[in-house]
């Protein structure tokens, strides 16, 4: 991988974390690394394994763009889900003691 590439890469991972938090019902991370840390990972296992299926795909700097976004929007999801897994919501009531 080239350094432009992978610095293409973090850009656009990082943009594209943004974009899908603000659109998921969750919260943007105060970290900026978390942002774009499981939107990259998407794209770099997207683009192992899903050039051979979309073969219509436009290429920008050596990243596919449709396989980058289905990528990103899917390692989001995952990330949303184990979010809401480990910091279940609020309890609203307490549980009554038994006597």
């Amino acid at each position: 991988m080239d350094v432009g590439t992978f610095l293409l890469m973090l850009a656009l991972s990082y943009g594209a974390g943004v974009l899908w938090y603000d659109l998921l019902p969750g919260r943007l991370s105060e970290r900026p690394w978390r942002v774009a840390a499981y939107p990259f990972l998407g794209i770099w296992v997207a683009e192992t394994l899903l050039p051979r299926v979309l073969p219509f795909d436009p290429q920008f700097g050596g990243i596919h763009l449709i396989t980058a976004a289905i990528g990103s929007i899917v390692a989001v999801i995952v990330d949303w889900v184990i979010t809401r897994a480990r910091h279940p919501a609020l309890v609203r009531m307490p549980e009554p003691l038994a006597a």
